[in-house]
């Protein structure tokens, strides 16, 4: 008897550890286990391999991001590209800014703007003069040129003011007019009042005219400029009203406003 409980024993032990580790691994709280209380919890809680690439994500530093981005912009296609320069829109990193400002000579138009919006969504003030100097080169297309209007009215750095006033010196289409207008209202420099009144008095353009009024009356303080109604809209999402959606109802409003003059 005693020899055939010696035996037993062993075999009870190691039957044990084996159902502890079974249970362990299929089964428990949080795993999805047959036996647990919770009615939900067969359907697990854990994802192997999902959870842990989320929490490398989470877990990577701005170096390595950066490195990652530097590696993705020497890649053939531009969509790759443009969705590396995506991840540096929010990095508090000061090697960002360059690497954007860099993005800026790709041959390819849509890295070429996405670079340029997400460096006036940072409002990189270090950005304005390589900006400034590709507003006035002969290569610059048409449409990048009202971008960098655009994104340096969003930076609203006062060193944008003489760069936007010497671009609507140019001959101009109501888009970049208006464009330019809304931009020297966003900086609110004292120096863009006179061509403003100008612009007030003199364009052909309602809509133009209505943006010149708005620039003057942002100038005065007596209008929020578009980074004010960023930081209200942080409180109430609904009160942020985007740049270009806003230029589009004016356009619309002046339409409106010319065919019931017909």
């Amino acid at each position: 008897m005693t020899k055939t409980l010696r035996l037993f024993f062993p075999v009870a032990l190691a039957i044990v550890a084996l159902a502890h580790s079974a249970f362990a691994q299929y089964g428990g709280q949080g795993l999805g286990s047959a036996l647990s209380s919770d009615p939900l919890s067969h359907q697990g809680q854990v994802r192997p391999g999902v959870d842990d690439i989320a929490s490398r994500a989470s877990q990577e530093t701005p170096f390595k991001i950066i490195k990652d981005v530097e590696l993705g912009l020497k890649d053939a296609d531009p969509n790759v590209r443009v969705s590396e320069l995506t991840k540096l829109r929010d990095l508090h990193d000061p090697e960002v800014n360059q690497i954007l400002i860099q993005s800026m000579a790709d041959q390819d138009l849509r890295v070429k703007l996405k670079a340029i919006d997400i460096l006036g969504a940072r409002e990189a003030n270090a950005a304005v003069p390589a900006m400034s100097s590709m507003l006035f080169l002969r290569s610059t297309e048409q449409i990048v040129k009202l971008h960098l209007v655009s994104e340096l009215g969003r930076i609203g750095d006062a060193q944008g003011t003489l760069p936007i006033m010497q671009f609507m010196a140019e001959p101009r289409d109501e888009r970049g007019r208006g464009t330019a207008v809304f931009a020297l209202g966003e900086i609110e420099s004292d120096k863009a009042v006179p061509l403003l009144n100008r612009v007030l008095t003199d364009d052909q353009s309602p809509m133009v005219r209505r943006l010149a009024r708005e620039a003057l009356l942002k100038i005065d303080g007596q209008l929020p400029f578009e980074h004010q109604k960023q930081l209200a809209s942080q409180q109430d999402p609904h009160a942020q009203v985007p740049t270009d959606q806003k230029l589009a109802k004016l356009r619309e409003l002046d339409q409106k406003s010319q065919d019931q003059e017909r």
